[in-house]
Order: C-alpha cells, then sequence, then structure tokens
C-alpha cells in the first residue's frame, strides 16, 4: 500500500502529533480522512526521525480517526512538507517524492534568489548581506521609506519598514546575519471591492490554479500583516481580484508547474497608490483554511490531487 505523510518539525511526545494545529485541527484530520479514501496509508511525521531516502523511525499512523504511534521504521513513499526550513529533506536525498522539492523551497526561502528570477515584478531590491554595508547600499532606494528583510526570514520575523533615517538605526538581529532591503510600496489605498487600507493580497496556487484567496490587514499603527503580528485575515471571492493579479498569476504559474514539479504555493501582493500590484514574496509554507471558510474544500481536494498526480509519475 501506498504510504504518504504529512511532515512537520516539531519533535512530538505522546498519541497526538497535531496537538499544535489549534483550532484548524478538524481541518487537518478532514485532509487526512480524504488521503485515506485514496487508499493510501497515511502518517503524520516529524523530521527528527528522519533517516534518509524516504525512511523515518517511527511515526504516527492516521487509522479510524485516531492516531497510533508506530516505533518501527516505515518507508514512506510521499512527504508533503510543512517543516518551513531547508533541514528537511535532505540535500541529495533520494527514494521519496516530496511536496515541494528542495529547489522549490530555496526559491521561496532565499528572497534574493526570488528577485533575480521574477524581479520584473517586484518593488525594486538591493542586496545588503551584514549590517556594516546597509550605510552604503540604502542611499540607492528612491523611496523616503524602506523595508529591510531578512533574506531567508519567515512570517516577518526581523522586518524593519519605516523612514531611511531610523533604517540606518536598526540593528540586524543575531538570529538574522543577512538582509536585503527593498522600495517601500504604499499600500494605504486598498483594493477596489476587497479591503480600503493597508494590505496583503494572497493567492494560493496548487496544480497551477488559484484555489484560494484571502488578504491580511496590519492593526493599527503597523505595517506587518502577518497573523502573528495581529494581523487580520479575510478571505477573498477569486472573482473580485483584480485582472492586473489574475495575469501575473496565469503568466507565473505555468513556468512553476515545469521547472519545479507542479508546487504549491502562494504569491503575496500590494497595490500601490496608482493602483499597480507589486508582488511581495513566494510562499511554499501555506497555512490551512479554517473550517468555514469557503474554499476549503476546494483547497484539500486540489491537494489531494496534486500528491495522486506526482505518485503517478512514478509509475
Amino acid at each position: 500500500m501506498i504510504k504518504i505523510g504529512i511532515c512537520f518539525s516539531k519533535e512530538f511526545i505522546g498519541e497526538e502529533p497535531l496537538s499544535h494545529i489549534d483550532r484548524k485541527l478538524p481541518v487537518y484530520l478532514h485532509f487526512l480522512s480524504l488521503c485515506q479514501k485514496q487508499d493510501w496509508e497515511v502518517y503524520v511525521l516529524t523530521r527528527k526521525t528522519y533517516q534518509g531516502k524516504g525512511i523515518f523511525a517511527g511515526a504516527w499512523l492516521f487509522e479510524k480517526n485516531k492516531f497510533k504511534l508506530v516505533k518501527k521504521e516505515i518507508k514512506i513513499d510521499l512527504v508533503y512538507d510543512r517543516t518551513a526550513g531547508l533541514k528537511f529533506p535532505l540535500e541529495d536525498d533520494s527514494g521519496m517524492k516530496i511536496v515541494n522539492q528542495r529547489n522549490f523551497k530555496i526559491l521561496c526561502w532565499d528572497k534574493w534568489q526570488a528577485y533575480q528570477e521574477i524581479s520584473y515584478l517586484m518593488p525594486k531590491t538591493f542586496w545588503v548581506g551584514e549590517q556594516d554595508n546597509l550605510l552604503s547600499v540604502l542611499p540607492k532606494i528612491k523611496t523616503d521609506w524602506v523595508v529591510l528583510k531578512p533574506y531567508n526570514g519567515l512570517k516577518g520575523l526581523g522586518v524593519f519598514i519605516g523612514p531611511k533615517k531610523e533604517a540606518l538605526n536598526f540593528k540586524f538581529p543575531e538570529k538574522f546575519k543577512k538582509y536585503i532591503t527593498q522600495e517601500f510600496v504604499d499600500t494605504s489605498l486598498g483594493i477596489p471591492q476587497i479591503v480600503d487600507s493597508l494590505h496583503d493580497l494572497r493567492i494560493v496556487i496548487i496544480n497551477s490554479k488559484s484555489v484560494w484567496s484571502h488578504v491580511r490587514v496590519p492593526p493599527l499603527g503597523s505595517f506587518k500583516s502577518n497573523t502573528v503580528d495581529g494581523g487580520i485575515l479575510k478571505e477573498v471571492d477569486y472573482k473580485l481580484v483584480p485582472k492586473s493579479v489574475k495575469k501575473i498569476v496565469s503568466d507565473i504559474t505555468p513556468k512553476f508547474y515545469q521547472k519545479y514539479d507542479n508546487p504549491i504555493f502562494s504569491l503575496d501582493f500590494g497595490f500601490d497608490k496608482k493602483g499597480k500590484p507589486w508582488l511581495f514574496e513566494i510562499n511554499d509554507q501555506i497555512g490551512f483554511p479554517r473550517w468555514e471558510m469557503r474554499q476549503r474544500n476546494v483547497f484539500l481536494k486540489e491537494l489531494v490531487k496534486n500528491f495522486k498526480e506526482k505518485l503517478e509519475d512514478d509509475k
């Protein structure tokens, strides 16, 4: 029987490997059930037990809507990677199908590499590197405000958004030693029919098509829209998404489909005061919709379809 698993970084203890999921747990359980209906053996995995070549030293079998700890070695045929980093999978690993491929994870993780690939869609960006280079690079930015980002950061951690003068005093956190800098895009006028304020519009792509869209709005006094920073998330009907964004999506997705083995990803956009969309980031780690969201089942069923396609490619 084909064995598939969803892999996290967290080291699990006991019989409840999804205890960290919180309010989205019903969505994850439903997803695992959909996978079971394909006659797959379904597991929850942690990279802490990974041995290489698709072998995990223990996992949690999902069976009859419950988890069972399996302590023996298990060879997994396809892994859905939710580890959010480059510690998994191993470089030059073989013997296991992975969603997404490592080269696509690198593209999303390395914001400077992403800029090299699709710079024509993104705000003007410069490589800073280490703290000492900041003084010489900032004058290249033409906007009064500037964005400083760790080139390999996630969830808005370590990001500075503000006047260039204040950016000179920004100290790179110990965790992030190398940065990029971008020209600031003022999104305060919003997007027609969607939002009338600062925003971050996310389009989720599975199987080369949009399956879920939402807008995130930062809390008052902030420019960070990440939910961990207090951003408010609202589901958006894709019919309302401007044609300018849909064109970018339709241009990018077939290229990524071919080059990166049909990846699962999202594109984050912001609209400037002239109504032009700018692509802020590509993300390979996509949070699941909440249970009450309209596109929940579309999202989950397309995930299963993605897995089936990758497994069939191996036959």
